[in-house]
């Protein structure tokens, strides 16, 4: 799930929520907005056994992103506005602010 808020100074602060993932050690938001960097963004697991992580982009930007579970196994966003495919045979979750 994620919401999105526009703020005073025109920004749009995007909270990224997972499903609960108790099994997980380590979840990261990987993304466009950072080149794919599979170690920028980690996120806090919350005491539902969901994680989260928090953004702030600038407004009319279209995204693509994924979670990396434990550093190895990529999951989708279950509620993403929309999905388009990767080169790797699956597709990517879209967020536009």
């Amino acid at each position: 799930m994620i919401t999105k808020t526009l703020r005073k100074d025109e920004t749009v602060q995007v909270c990224f929520y997972t499903e609960a993932l108790p099994e997980a050690k380590s979840v990261h938001l990987v993304g466009s907005f950072d080149d794919w960097d599979s170690n920028a963004h980690s996120m806090r697991r919350l005491k539902d056994g969901r994680f989260m992580a928090m953004r702030r982009f600038e407004t009319n930007c279209r995204y693509e992103y994924r979670y990396l579970v434990n550093g190895e196994t990529w999951i989708n966003e279950t509620e993403a506005e929309s999905y388009t495919p990767n080169p790797y045979g699956s597709d990517n979750c879209v967020v536009t602010t």
